[in-house]
């Protein structure tokens, strides 16, 4: 018979390893719970980063701009739940105490940069939304206007890096994400929950700003095939100038039903890569040794997001010349606007005025007698349809080819050889202008063609093989003879298209060209995005044909550096402007060849497509700058992009990157 004393120390071994098993279990359960707390913030985090990388790509559209669209990702990302909580999103400033709204602002900014920028320094207009997921498992912090250090956060005390003093916090967007994780095995420690906090910090980051001129800007956002080049030979090359980079710049995220195509499709070559960004450096076959001092780029929205290759761009070619795709915000048409919109409206509006404000007669001409009328101080010739039936004989008086103002009340047909030789003419055409001959206006600086809305809705017909219109060439055989100080001529098509026929010759020298559409079509804001309905169905497209001559200069009367804004405000309001049309759709248009030139920038936002295609070589010299929604390149064309900064639009272009 055992001893009490032996009983009594068996019993206390036997508890002795009970509490060391029940301590190991404790122990085990905690291991797993704070393995799960990483796992969790890893996810945690890596859906954060993405959410704050999307807000930072539209940052500088506004705060609220990159709130929602931060949002939006960390909704279509998150790993845990894809809505908030009903009643728990709050939008409200950063003021103290803060302003909340009513309602979200998302839908406004959807379509439209912010109404109120963000405010360096004053939170009243930075941008916070928060809310709780899953039942509140989830509580989210996502704000725009964020000032590092942020005291929630100790490690910000020793870690610098701030934002740029002159951005006063702008810069800076934060995704913070809170999440309470029920334990497993923790609870026998007494545990019931753990709270994980995550933050994700992206910045446009100012202190690294790039001025550059995009030679190269497409501004679809979502959509793939983007810029699609077709043919063996066929190639698009930015050129640097100087200093400058040549860049392409493409805005879309690769996020809609027509991916995972690419959204850079492009093709071997016989002479390499198809697209192509070149440096003084390069070597690959197409790029100019000599021309610029920094590497090109090709900036992609979508590469901000890790999207895969196939989506990004074809597998081939996988670099640019010297540079691959890189991550970069969407820039958007808010530039070009900014410096044209409002004098585009305004041209746009004395043209709708003048050409159906006074029922067919000049403005402010009550009377017209033998071919002649006076209104608002300017002598008028005059010609109603009879006399434009008889074009030719018309002009046979002497003195009237010369006539510094002549109103065509009719449609015109020019099918004999006509020039119109007056200094500062001012030239009106109320119905459409077909050219089967030679047309030149030989010193313009208005010329306004009401167009034709019905049947073929074309206002400027360059129909025949032989069909030339000739706008301030000064007797030179080419437009480069007529850059450099100068002056800036407007030509206006009110309604209908503009078509250049194959064997047609159109040169218009220091013009600025725009296309109505039927007027009142010009945005009322600055940066609008690219329309998704409407402008498709404007008629004031342009098609011009392969085996034509094209020569298209826009005005340049203020060389070696950009126009200041008072200078666009009232002396030279289409400095450097070569086209501005609002058409959208795919009938857009240019074949051309060698003969093809065109200097100036070529604003065509809603264009999807636009078409280039050559036989053998689309040439766009220095100064040449294209915005449309998307292009297609086909037909063995060369595009060679080399804008001169000093005659294009800068963008300036923040890298975005995560700093916490």
């Amino acid at each position: 018979m055992r001893s009490r004393t032996a009983r009594g120390q068996q019993g206390s071994a036997l508890l002795i390893t009970a509490l060391l098993v029940l301590a190991a279990l404790i122990t085990a359960g905690l291991v797993v719970d704070l393995g799960q707390l990483r796992v969790d913030r890893r996810i945690d985090k890596g859906t954060a980063d993405v959410a704050a990388r999307a807000g930072v790509g539209r940052l500088a559209f506004g705060p609220w701009s990159g709130v929602c669209k931060a949002r939006d990702f960390l909704l279509a990302n998150g790993k845990a739940f894809s809505a908030f909580d009903a009643g728990t999103e709050t939008w409200s400033n950063v003021a103290t105490p803060p302003t909340t709204y009513g309602s979200t602002p998302c839908t406004a900014v959807a379509s439209a940069p912010d109404a109120v920028a963000c405010g360096p320094n004053n939170p009243a207009t930075w941008a916070k939304l928060q809310a709780t997921a899953l039942s509140g498992r989830f509580t989210i912090e996502i704000q725009a206007g964020y000032v590092l250090p942020d005291s929630r956060f100790p490690s910000d005390a020793t870690m610098g890096d701030t934002g740029a003093t002159q951005m006063g916090s702008c810069d800076n967007l934060s995704v913070i994400i809170t999440e309470r994780q029920g334990t497993t095995f923790g609870k026998a420690a007494g545990s019931t929950s753990n709270l994980v906090t995550i933050r994700s910090v992206g910045r446009l980051n100012a202190t690294e700003t790039l001025d550059f001129v995009a030679a190269l800007q497409l501004l679809e956002m979502h959509a793939c095939n983007v810029l699609q080049t077709g043919g063996a030979t066929t190639r698009v090359v930015a050129q640097p100038y100087n200093a400058y980079p040549g860049t392409i710049q493409i805005d879309s995220a690769g996020d809609s039903g027509t991916c995972p195509s690419p959204i850079l499709n492009a093709q071997a070559t016989s002479s390499g890569p198809s697209v192509l960004a070149c440096s003084a450096n390069s070597t690959t076959s197409g790029c100019r040794t000599g021309t610029g001092t920094r590497p090109s780029r090709v900036g992609i929205y979508a590469v901000n997001f890790n999207k895969p290759t196939n989506i990004v761009s074809t597998a081939y070619p996988s670099t640019y010349g010297d540079t691959q795709a890189v991550g970069s915000p969407r820039t958007g048409r808010k530039y070009t606007d900014l410096r044209y919109r409002a004098n585009i409206a305004a041209l746009d509006a004395d043209a709708k005025s003048v050409l159906t404000g006074n029922s067919g007669k000049p403005p402010g001409c009550t009377v017209i007698l033998l071919n002649a009328c006076t209104g608002n101080g300017v002598t008028w010739l005059v010609l109603q349809s009879t006399d434009c039936a008889t074009l030719s004989a018309f002009f046979l008086v002497p003195g009237r080819t010369s006539a510094q103002n002549i109103w065509f009340n009719c449609d015109v047909n020019v099918t004999s050889d006509l020039t119109l030789t007056a200094n500062n003419a001012y030239i009106v055409v109320t119905g459409q202008l077909a050219v089967n001959a030679s047309f030149t206006i030989s010193d313009p600086r208005k010329v306004y063609i009401g167009g034709k809305g019905t049947g073929s809705k074309v206002g400027l017909d360059l129909s025949g093989s032989t069909s030339s219109f000739i706008v301030d060439a000064g007797g030179a055989s080419d437009c480069a003879g007529r850059t450099g100080a100068g002056h800036s001529n407007r030509l206006v098509v009110g309604t209908g298209s503009v078509k250049v026929a194959s064997g047609a010759t159109v040169r218009l020298c220091q013009t600025t060209m725009f296309i109505a559409s039927g007027y009142d079509k010009v945005p009322t804001s600055d940066g609008v995005f690219p329309c998704t309905s409407g402008c498709s169905t404007y008629n004031g497209t342009i098609s011009i044909s392969s085996g034509s001559t094209v020569d298209l200069s826009a005005p340049n009367e203020i060389t070696g550096r950009l126009p200041s804004a008072a200078e666009l405000a009232n002396s030279n309001p289409f400095e450097d402007l070569g086209l501005w049309m609002e058409a959208g759709g795919n009938t857009n248009s240019m074949a051309g060849g060698a003969s093809t030139r065109l200097t100036g920038v070529f604003f065509l936002p809603n264009a999807d497509a636009f078409n280039l295609a050559g036989g053998g070589s689309l040439p766009i010299d220095l100064s040449a700058q294209f915005v449309s929604t998307s292009l297609k390149v086909t037909g063995g064309a060369t595009v060679n992009l080399v804008p001169n900064p000093e005659d294009s639009i800068p963008v300036t272009i923040y890298t975005t990157l995560l700093v916490r």
